[in-house]
């Protein structure tokens, strides 16, 4: 062997993915650029924002990888690019893990942040770290805090007594996306009930008719299925007519999806939060058991039309047709239109039927259910529709969460910390126990003077849910951290990344986001986002199913978890993100099993292997012009295979349907192979031809870098034309393979 000679390295991930980790931050490629004097917008890439309640799970991998691979196909593009996320740190899973280990919550935060970035930074994540935050640091709830100040001034936040779902196990209210179907409580799974206590609540009825009518605009962003379906399914958005009915008491108004049918109603149903409900409420013994379903009657359990609670009021009303109409009170209304009223018509709907066999005699009987009704629409319906979507709280009684910033005055009633006085700061040595609200019996942070009028007064002791915290948690990485603390909503810079262009989530992040559009259009109409017009925080959404194992939910208990640690530790981050990657489509639930490792594993060292043999043979290659002229038309074929092949990666990438990337790129590298082996049917390849096939190679390793960075990168750089400096480069064009023979030549001599 000569001096000279190539050596052809062994694929070694545990050596080539520190080493370009380390250029990546010694280059800084994944800070955020500078904004552009032109004013050009740049690619915001929002990823989830993980709970810091342990380590990172393969749904965690599976996100972030999705968004790294199109953060880092935009920046191949030349586009500026910021990929920014931040702990969700606040809530319950953070503090029930200290409890456990009987530590305070601020510490294991701390924990399993540092371990988390950790994960994160081995896996070749492109985020720009220096942006990191933690929704519990004093500097970030303080913006919670002036949210919530915001928002109550704009009459959006009010406390009610009022029936919220609460969890015995935890000892706290849930909001109502937190409550599983089923009826149980989204972290202990246990049973959740209703009950009667004072709350605070998030006004988001006003703006959910331009939630509704944005739906149009979003259906032309690019937002998957998934998530459109999600944000309809929240809306819980009912067509049909209203009709005024006049009772002894004033008008009531009633409303019906069932337009031609609206003349067979048997009984009026109302909300228990309707606003009209006491008035219909004459009987002290009704209006008894009508407080005992809003004090906790009603089991989560018994939310179906044959088990849901009714009260019959004992009164009528004269219905379209001058019959009286039963007029009774049931939280069903609620689950299916909102707090209205509505007619009962067993006759077309089966809720309404299941609902009238309870009341026989009351209700009239019903004709049997294969008799077709009669069409019986109502003269001076109007149409309108609503809104199954309401007001939620947003309170809870535990300890690890943003203060509320609300003064209980006993002469002034709730006044509002002033804006000068926040944040209120969380106790830092609180160690949370498990029972009741360990705020409460701190005279130190409780005992205050009112604000208003000097009066000794109490703190709130309730704290905001952290899907308070959520509704901007994409904002903070799109400000420099350095001016955080005085311009979170109006700092210059946001308006270069926002809206987002593009939100990757788990498909059960619906809620957060509904509510998230909703916070945009009131701080659009307060002044800080005016900027954005529609009101919407993303231009594209993609959630993600979940991954599970053997069918079922990855969980400890039925030993099917699978430690993306162990799996980085034995075969290399590229590895595992291929193998996500590949798995299954976005829109599918990722049933992890080996074959996805083995994969990715032998893609990846097939075409380690195959790149660097190939450069050795360039070098020993021989060249005679007169064949070379013969096989133009090979290369011509091969420079078209992959024209065709990168368009269809660069599409795929650019609807993040990163399996199908994964594919077309083995599908090109199979091409690729195919080029050499038909050559090599008329012999050793021509010095020309090897060079294209080199270029092909390194196109393909161009391609391949948003998906398998460490192993593209350390490719190219070995194949002696890209230094390290120079990387990452652009997105590959095939225009760059030689077809003609000195074109070859000239290559390969360079």
């Amino acid at each position: 062997m000569s001096e000279n000679a190539r050596i052809k390295p062994p694929y070694d991930p545990a050596a080539i993915e520190p080493e370009r980790q380390a250029a990546w931050v010694g280059r800084g490629d994944f800070d955020a650029p500078a904004p552009p004097a032109d004013g050009e917008r740049g690619v915001y890439v929002k990823s989830s924002s993980p709970f810091t309640s342990g380590n990172l799970h393969m749904g965690h991998v599976r996100d972030y990888t999705i968004g790294d691979a199109y953060a880092r196909f935009q920046r191949a593009r030349g586009r500026d690019v910021l990929m920014g996320f931040g702990f969700d740190a606040f809530g319950l899973p953070a503090e029930l893990a200290a409890i456990e280990r009987q530590i305070p919550a601020a510490e294991w935060v701390e924990q399993c942040g540092e371990r988390m970035l950790g994960q994160m930074k081995r896996l070749g994540y492109s985020f720009d770290y220096d942006r990191v935050f933690y929704s519990s640091d004093e500097s970030q709830y303080r913006w919670s805090q002036w949210l919530f100040l915001t928002l109550y001034d704009m009459g959006l936040i009010y406390l009610d007594d009022a029936t919220v779902d609460w969890c015995d196990t935890c000892q706290t209210t849930l909001a109502t996306i937190q409550v599983e179907e089923g009826g149980t409580c989204w972290r202990c799974h246990n049973e959740v009930r209703l009950i009667r206590q004072p709350t605070w609540f998030l006004k988001i009825t006003p703006y959910l008719e331009e939630n509704d009518a944005n739906m149009a605009l979003l259906e032309q962003q690019p937002w998957d299925e998934l998530a459109l379906a999600t944000q309809r399914y929240i809306l819980g958005r009912a067509d049909g007519v209203e009709i005024d009915l006049d009772g002894p008491d004033g008008t009531l108004t009633v409303f019906t999806p069932h337009r031609d049918a609206a003349g067979l109603a048997s009984f009026v149903l109302l909300s228990p939060r309707h606003p009209e409900v006491d008035a219909w409420i004459g009987d002290e013994a009704v209006r008894a058991e009508l407080e005992q379903l809003r004090s906790g009657g009603w089991e989560r359990s018994a939310r179906d039309a044959k088990a849901v609670p009714v009260v019959d009021t004992g009164r009528a009303i004269p219905g379209p047709d001058g019959t009286e109409l039963p007029v009774l009170v049931s939280p069903l209304v609620d689950a299916r239109f909102g707090p209205t009223a509505t007619l009962g018509i067993p006759l077309v709907d089966e809720a309404d039927r299941d609902i009238a066999e309870r009341f026989p005699g009351r209700i009239p009987d019903q004709p049997e259910e294969d008799a077709s009704p009669p069409s019986a629409p109502v003269e001076g319906a109007r149409e309108t529709k609503r809104y199954r979507a309401n007001d939620f709280s947003i309170s809870r009684q535990r300890s690890w969460g943003t203060p509320i910033p609300i003064i209980h005055c006993p002469d002034c009633g709730p006044v509002p910390v002033p804006e000068s006085d926040l944040p209120v700061v969380l106790p830092r040595d609180l160690v949370a126990t498990g029972e009741g609200n360990p705020l409460a019996e701190r005279p130190d942070f409780v005992d205050v003077e009112c604000p208003k009028c000097g009066t000794p007064a109490k703190r709130e002791t309730d704290t905001l849910d952290c899907h308070f915290d959520a509704l901007f948690l994409w904002v903070p990485a799109t400000v420099p951290p350095e001016d955080r603390a005085t311009q979170m909503f109006t700092h210059p810079e946001s308006k270069k990344w926002l809206p987002a262009e593009r939100l990757v989530a788990g498909g059960d992040s619906g809620g957060f986001v509904f509510d998230q559009r909703i916070v945009t259009k009131a701080l659009r109409d307060h002044g800080e986002f005016a900027y954005m017009t529609a009101g919407e925080p993303f231009e594209g959404c993609l959630f993600h199913e979940m991954v599970i194992a053997d069918g079922r939910k990855m969980s400890k208990h039925l030993g099917n978890v699978v430690d993306p640690d162990a799996l980085v530790e034995e075969f290399g981050a590229d590895t595992v993100r291929v193998a996500v990657l590949w798995a299954a489509g976005p829109a599918k639930a990722l049933n992890w099993s080996d074959a996805a490792i083995r994969f990715a594993n032998k893609f990846l060292r097939g075409f380690w292997t195959y790149a660097h043999d190939r450069f050795v043979e360039l070098e020993g290659a021989k060249h005679d012009p007169e064949k070379a002229a013969e096989t133009e038309q090979q290369r011509e074929k091969l420079r078209g295979w992959c024209e065709n092949g990168l368009a269809r990666i660069a599409a795929d990438t650019a609807d993040l349907q990163m399996h199908k990337s994964i594919r077309n790129l083995t599908r090109l590298f199979e091409r690729i192979q195919q080029y050499e082996q038909q050559l090599k049917k008329r012999g050793q390849l021509d010095k020309a031809d090897a060079e294209a096939l080199v270029v092909a190679i390194l196109l393909l390793a161009q391609a391949l870098q948003p998906f398998a960075p460490h192993t593209a990168e350390r490719i190219l750089i070995d194949s002696g034309r890209f230094a390290s400096d120079d990387l990452p480069g652009v997105w590959p064009d095939a225009a760059a393979i030689p077809v003609a023979v000195d074109d070859a030549m000239a290559g390969a001599a360079s």
